[in-house]
């Protein structure tokens, strides 16, 4: 383990985003499999024990990593707060797909984490996972899409990018983007029809 610097005040500054943080690059480093409280005390440089002040053990490590995964996504927020169209909204949902694919692919055994911790009130409580999945069904209820729609659209668009990533093979063909743009097509169709 790392020695800290006596003068600092790393215990009295771990935060729960510092911890989340930390938990994503043991995650990168070394893939969910590699997560551990020590491992994430070391990249703190504290010790193991200064982390349970705010998590008590490895299932809510990984509640916390699954809640605050997405911080870097947040220009996906304004971008869903600001679209006026089902194209739009179809066209930053693609994107954003893409760059979560590669988030995940960055990150071994995420996507299958988030996919176990995936439930329908996902939108609710505090994270990015919350903010993100909630500016989404808020954008299709004002396109005039009924809130239950919404939510079981995005559900079922959220579960299939989940469901493709961690079925992908490495050493496959890339399938993903094309299965999106067909899973897309069918999802625009079926706003299409409940907004005109």
């Amino acid at each position: 383990m790392t020695e800290r610097d006596p003068s600092s005040h790393a215990p009295a500054g771990v935060t729960v985003t510092a911890i989340a943080d930390a938990a994503l690059a043991v995650i990168r480093a070394d893939g969910v499999d590699g997560l551990t409280m020590r491992a994430v005390a070391e990249r703190l440089h504290v010790r193991a024990p200064t982390l349970y002040h705010h998590v008590r053990n490895k299932s809510e490590l990984l509640d916390l990593v699954a809640r605050n995964a997405f911080d870097q996504f947040t220009a996906d927020n304004a971008a869903y707060e600001n679209l006026q169209t089902v194209d739009e909204w179809i066209a930053l949902t693609r994107s954003g797909s893409l760059e979560l694919r590669a988030f995940y692919a960055d990150h071994p055994g995420l996507a299958g984490l988030i996919q176990s911790k995936a439930g329908p009130d996902r939108d609710q409580g505090d994270g990015s996972r919350a903010e993100l999945i909630r500016v989404q069904i808020d954008a299709l209820v004002r396109l005039g899409v009924p809130e239950s729609e919404a939510r079981h659209l995005f559900e079922v668009t959220a579960r299939w990018s989940l469901a493709a990533v961690v079925a992908e093979s490495a050493d496959g063909p890339d399938l993903f983007a094309d299965g999106l743009d067909l899973f897309l097509y069918g999802v625009r169709a079926r706003l299409v029809d409940l907004v005109s």
